[in-house]
């Protein structure tokens, strides 16, 4: 059976752009001779449209565009192609108001539908909020073909949860009733090594059916779907997507439990640093935005950045703003300079002089000095804050990069990274901008990333990161070596680990399964066996807790861990638990 893997890029709520995409692919499969063609799940309203949904006029759009697709199934030389599309479908009975559903349309009639059994609800998913379950297979003979067919998270039941009953396992089912092609439509996030999960897992439970897995591609909001859509057969992947980021419409000549396998095909691992280019792509065009702007101090987060927007949407849409202040150093106003030649961007300069703006807002403070008065009373016993003097100059740099944000068009992408929103070493200058493309990266991830291109100049990707807000000074000195801060982060934020003893077997285990987690494994062992390692361990643990209030201010960026800050991520900002 040949089947068109229509692999497309949607938006929520983008009816006419998604039926257009849709449209491309039936034609493509229609020009290739395909018997099939599947999109991904909810290809019509984009996913996940979430509260949206709940618009009547959103539902009737969804609703129009699916017309749309039956009528162009009943055309002369469509009649034959078998249409397997994402859709929303209405509740008319009691409970959650809509079905996860795809629609199986051929020669002008929706021949089945297939409701979502398994509903996601953890991490960035809460399907149960707006979707009820399907509890039935869905079965089609077509051209002598057993089909069956599979929504995304059907294919998982390992959740060992009570809203992921034993006796639906969907993939299981469909293997005992005989299934011989089980077509899945997918919108799967993408998290590192997610792909090579995905086809253990199914290799493990296929039994001899074969499987056709589509997948979306393309950033939306703080998701970034992977595409990487391939087929299975036999537990042996015989195809496997190679346009990651683009719409792809490969043809495959689907074999049934009997027919002789092509060869098997060694699937490619996705490049993160490209996720991240079209995850800035993706939100800025999706957002209306052809412009970015980014502050450039000549460090490693920032020159990062500048990068990725030159790859998202060329160097001449890309404006990098210098404000150096009195403690910005020569040597990072070469480097920033030096970076935006090569790169080709806009280079401005902008300083800025903080001492009297802070000078003259201390002496109007100063004029209340009724005894009850809070400035009054911290100034007569020496606790004034001093960081807030150094902290003044990254909110002057964040009012000059607004302004030209807000008088130019241009989205502001924001710097930071995981590892310093983790401990919130960070202002609203480094994190609360429009989006922030290391928002999910720790600070060995940045250095590696931003070494594997060759276009940062060396200088800044060996010098010490520093905030430069005060003379000599450095991130590390301030918090904890990077080699230890970065899996000390992981394992608070992803594995839930809070004491010493339990961070000690989580390095252990990390190491056993050979995964990344520093920039220096030597130093890390070194820190875990200092005496002094356990107190401090704890210092970071609190100061990571208490930071939950700013990290809910910050702007939105791409997921691609296992758990990020975002919407995945729910915890209390007020709390007596760390």
């Amino acid at each position: 059976m040949r089947v068109c893997l229509a692999q497309i890029n949607t938006t929520p709520g983008d009816f006419d752009g998604n039926l257009a995409r849709i449209q491309e692919g039936i034609n493509r499969a229609q020009a290739s001779g395909c018997d099939v063609v599947v999109f991904p799940e909810l290809a019509i309203p984009g996913y996940l449209s979430q509260d949206l949904m709940y618009h009547d006029h959103f539902l009737s759009e969804n609703q129009r565009a699916l017309q749309s697709i039956k009528a162009l199934s009943a055309k002369s030389g469509f009649e034959r192609l078998l249409i397997v599309v994402g859709y929303l479908e209405r509740n008319t009975r009691a409970g959650k108001p809509l079905f996860n559903a795809a629609a199986g349309l051929l020669g002008g009639e929706q021949c089945f539908n297939h409701r979502k059994n398994l509903l996601p609800f953890y991490d960035v998913f809460d399907e149960q909020r707006y979707f009820e379950s399907g509890s039935e297979l869905t079965h089609f003979n077509f051209l002598g073909v057993q089909l069956g067919i599979a929504i995304c998270e059907d294919l998982w039941n390992d959740k060992g949860e009570s809203h992921y009953p034993s006796g639906n396992n969907p993939l299981a089912r469909y293997q005992a009733a005989g299934t011989q092609i089980l077509l899945s439509l997918n919108s799967s996030p993408y998290v590192h090594d997610k792909l090579n999960m995905r086809q253990r897992v199914i290799s493990e439970n296929l039994g001899d059916m074969s499987l056709v897995y589509v997948n979306q591609w393309g950033g939306q909001d703080e998701l970034v779907f992977d595409g990487q859509s391939f087929v299975m057969a036999q537990s042996a992947i015989i195809h496997q997507s190679t346009k990651t980021f683009e719409d792809d419409f490969a043809v495959v000549d689907c074999p049934t439990p009997h027919d002789p396998l092509p060869a098997a095909v060694l699937p490619k691992p996705i490049a993160l640093y490209d996720l991240l280019v079209t995850s800035v792509r993706d939100y800025a065009e999706k957002s209306g935005f052809e412009q970015l702007v980014i502050a450039s101090s000549g460090g490693i987060d920032s020159a990062l950045v500048i990068q990725i927007a030159c790859d998202a949407v060329g160097p001449k849409k890309v404006h990098a703003i210098r404000m150096p202040s009195i403690f910005s150093s020569k040597g990072a106003h070469l480097d920033a300079v030096a970076l935006h030649e090569r790169l080709g961007c806009w280079d401005y300069e902008m300083p800025i002089a903080h001492e009297h703006v802070l000078a003259d807002l201390n002496r109007a403070f100063s004029n209340y000095d009724d005894p009850d008065n809070l400035v009054h009373q911290i100034q007569i016993t020496g606790r004034y804050n001093a960081i807030a003097d150094q902290n003044m100059q990254a909110r002057l740099r964040d009012i000059y990069l607004m302004h030209f944000s807000n008088a130019f068009g241009a989205l502001a992408l924001s710097t930071g990274n995981k590892t310093e929103s983790a401990c919130g070493y960070y202002t609203h200058f480094d994190m609360n901008f429009g989006f922030a493309p290391l928002k999910d990266l720790y600070k060995h991830q940045v250095f590696s990333l931003a070494a594997e291109g060759q276009r940062i100049p060396a200088a800044i990707l060996t010098k010490p990161p520093s905030a430069e807000l005060a003379p000599d000074q450095t991130d590390e000195a301030s918090l904890l070596p990077y080699s230890v801060l970065d899996p000390l982060v992981q394992a608070y934020i992803e594995d839930y680990v809070n004491r010493f003893e339990d961070f000690q077997v989580w390095v252990v285990k990390m190491s056993n399964h050979q995964k990344k987690i520093s920039s220096n494994d030597k130093d890390l062992k070194d820190w875990l066996d200092d005496p002094a390692s356990p107190e401090a361990y704890s210092g970071i643990i609190r100061l990571i807790s208490m930071m939950e209030f700013k990290r809910r201010q910050t702007c939105p960026g791409p997921k691609v861990s296992k758990v990020a800050f975002g919407m995945g991520r729910r915890i209390p900002i007020v709390k007596k638990y760390i």
